[in-house]
């Protein structure tokens, strides 16, 4: 049976691999790996009551020579983690990070809205992590800063570009393997691939060109847009990349697009037209030299 599922795999026999998944958890119903490779097929096709129920087995079965095997960590935590944020499980949810280890979400109840920091979330990602993988796309691949809220949830920070198919303030789930790094004030910070999106703003985006703005400016600009609940993003610093080097595999020989560096900077901006013309108005008071040539919304 074991041969037959890793032949599946390799075919990448969907179809096939939900079958055996099924007659393996039913042949060995006490074996933590039968319910954890069966949990990870379903976390791969986007079954998450069903990963949500496999895991939380595998859960209950993971041994001290399980523990072993993966380091002391319980992949099957985490994973049953995921699987109850999408289904909005908060009580399996805690229980599943403490499981992992993660004491603090023990001391409350209800939906978890933590302070997690901020991570880069690689929206629509285009290499899947398991076999037979359907990945999440509503559009072009895009890594965004995100304000995580649980160690599988987080809010989009940045203003997304239109061709992305995401907004500024969307709730998207992430995967907990690292994939690739970037740079938060000079450390490295690892990127997650989306799983989904859980919820959409619905907040315009729009796009504008400003002249003659500073550094200093522009922070200025992003704390009014802040205090508004409003999105800012510098569209001019977006560096265009391969899928290899994005994923942190940095190719010899490669070169890519550089960010614009001319005079007119391109921003992107969420929020409602009245609130954003309001807050540029009053960011242009007292400011002399600084241009906004056109304010457009996308999408």
């Amino acid at each position: 049976m074991w041969s037959d599922w890793k032949a599946a795999d390799e075919a990448g026999d969907a179809g096939l691999a939900a079958a055996l998944a099924s007659e393996l958890v039913e042949l060995t119903p006490k074996s933590y790996c039968s319910w954890f490779q069966a949990g990870l097929l379903s976390k791969a096709v986007g079954n998450w009551p069903e990963s949500l129920e496999r895991n939380r087995r595998a859960l209950e079965l993971f041994t001290p020579k399980d523990a072993e095997e993966f380091g002391g960590a319980n992949p099957a935590a985490w994973n049953l983690g995921i699987a109850s944020t999408v289904v909005g499980d908060w009580p399996s949810a805690r229980h599943a990070w403490v499981a992992y280890g993660l004491d603090k979400f023990q001391a409350e109840a209800g939906p978890i809205d933590v302070d997690c920091g901020m991570a880069p979330v690689r929206l629509n990602p285009d290499q899947p992590s398991l076999p037979h993988q359907v990945l999440f796309s509503a559009g072009n691949t895009e890594v965004v800063w995100c304000w995580r809220r649980s160690p599988a949830h987080a809010v989009i920070a940045s203003v997304p570009l239109p061709e992305s198919g995401h907004r500024f303030r969307d709730v998207v789930l992430h995967d907990g393997e690292p994939k690739g790094t970037r740079q938060l004030d000079g450390q490295d910070v690892s990127v997650f691939d989306e799983l989904g999106r859980l919820e959409e703003s619905g907040l315009p985006t729009w796009q504008a060109q400003v002249v003659g703005a500073t550094g200093n400016d522009f922070q200025a600009l992003s704390d009014l847009l802040e205090q508004r609940g409003l999105g800012l993003d510098g569209w001019s610093g977006i560096r265009l990349m391969c899928s290899d080097c994005s994923h942190g595999a940095q190719q010899n020989g490669h070169d890519h697009i550089p960010a614009a560096s001319d005079d007119v900077k391109r921003l992107g901006l969420a929020g409602h037209e009245s609130d954003l013309d309001e807050v540029i108005e009053t960011w242009l008071s007292g400011r002399h030299g600084i241009q906004v040539l056109n304010l457009d919304l996308l999408w």
